[in-house]
């Protein structure tokens, strides 16, 4: 079955004492907005099987947090990350490195 990308959403900032998620920025990009090279690393990166959550939110204080979904024309990918920065440097979990490959060409 072909995927689609037709959206692609991304939540990014420090959680602070009761924040929610919500209460962060979303930038959304429709399919013919999302950077070419970032469409380009979600597939060579392998993303669309990468989905859940990552990091520990109790690593750090305020905690950072990541949010990417994936709209394909037939289901979503979700991927959370907690403490991007903390769990790259205390993991070989490559799944997180490449999803942070995603997340930075994404915030360039």
């Amino acid at each position: 079955m072909n995927h689609k990308l037709i959206q692609l959403e991304y939540r990014r900032g420090m959680l602070t004492a009761g924040m929610q998620p919500d209460d962060l920025p979303i930038r959304i990009w429709k399919e013919e907005e999302v950077p070419t090279e970032a469409l380009a690393l979600v597939c060579a990166e392998g993303l669309l099987e990468l989905g859940g959550v990552y990091g520990d939110p109790d690593m750090g204080d305020p905690v950072e947090y990541d949010y990417l979904r994936l709209v394909l024309n037939n289901h979503s990918v979700e991927i959370t990350v907690f403490n991007r920065g903390i769990t790259l440097f205390t993991s070989d979990d490559e799944n997180v490195i490449s999803i942070h490959r995603v997340l930075s060409k994404l915030i360039d």
